[in-house]
């Protein structure tokens, strides 16, 4: 049965990148100086009542940008974006110079399916922390979210060179396959695979780029790699399988489309920051 095409998995895997982000540790500042971590809810306690006990500060404090971000983050916690969206709106109220209180704001709505209003956001962050390669990441996300490969591009780059990492690079390997141009997919995919050797995504659609170019000696070493790293991994049996026939027989081959792996904003933890 064949599988989604990547435009479609791409689409359908951002909620899920979202809703995974719950695990970011608390993000720096864009002064600098570290935001205060949410406290764990004690054994005798619960997320709700941390979240009753934040909301009641955040309205005893209502000029506290600070205690409108841990409510916030406390709800997106709970798995509730869709609530956090108020108190991180009145955290970039007060403080409209903070890009993290608009990276966050972005990452609510974009939850909640408000994308245009995400995509503000994320604008916004860009611009206030220019030097946050989050921002960039969570732009270039949403503009892929929306179909906007060629808007995305730059955004990924942007994170790549103010912080060189296997997601960013993975990212830009996907958008330079979205817009075919496969040269530039596989240098992005080499160079998040000098980062992360243990790429498996990488590795399979490093594969896919070069079967694009008619490299398939190439494609067949790279769909190898990430076979021996998950040899359970159906597509990547199809695509070793298919190309090694072709290589033996190129007469007779069969040539189904090649499958890649699109998981824009991947990392270990499958988040959209690093």
């Amino acid at each position: 049965m064949d599988r989604p095409s990547s435009s479609s998995l791409l689409r359908r895997s951002f909620p899920l990148l979202l809703a995974l982000a719950a695990s970011f540790p608390p993000l720096s500042r864009s002064s600098g100086a570290p935001t205060p971590a949410l406290s764990q809810p004690s054994p005798h306690g619960s997320l709700e009542q941390t979240i009753a006990s934040l909301r009641a500060q955040a309205q005893a404090n209502p000029h506290s940008a600070q205690d409108w971000l841990r409510l916030g983050e406390a709800l997106w916690l709970a798995g509730k974006p869709a609530e956090a969206i108020s108190p991180f709106r009145k955290a970039a109220s007060i403080d409209r110079r903070s890009g993290e209180a608009w990276l966050r704001l972005g990452r609510a709505y974009g939850a909640a399916g408000y994308r245009k209003q995400a995509l503000e956001c994320f604008r916004r962050a860009t611009k206030l922390s220019p030097a946050d390669p989050a921002a960039w990441l969570a732009l270039g996300t949403e503009q892929v979210h929306l179909s906007h490969h060629a808007q995305a591009l730059p955004a990924f780059e942007k994170a790549c060179r103010l912080a060189p990492s296997s997601t960013a690079w993975f990212n830009v390997g996907v958008v330079y396959g979205e817009l075919n141009r496969f040269p530039e997919a596989v240098a992005a995919y080499q160079k998040a695979l000098a980062l992360e050797p243990g790429n498996i995504e990488a590795w399979n659609n490093l594969g896919v780029a070069y079967e694009k170019l008619g490299r398939n000696r190439d494609a067949l070493q790279a769909y190898s790699k990430a076979f021996l790293l998950q040899p359970a991994n159906p597509t990547i049996l199809q695509n070793a399988t298919r190309v090694g026939a072709r290589i033996r027989s190129p007469a007779k081959a069969a040539s189904p489309p090649a499958r890649s792996a699109p998981q824009v904003g991947r990392s270990q933890s499958v988040t959209q920051s690093p």
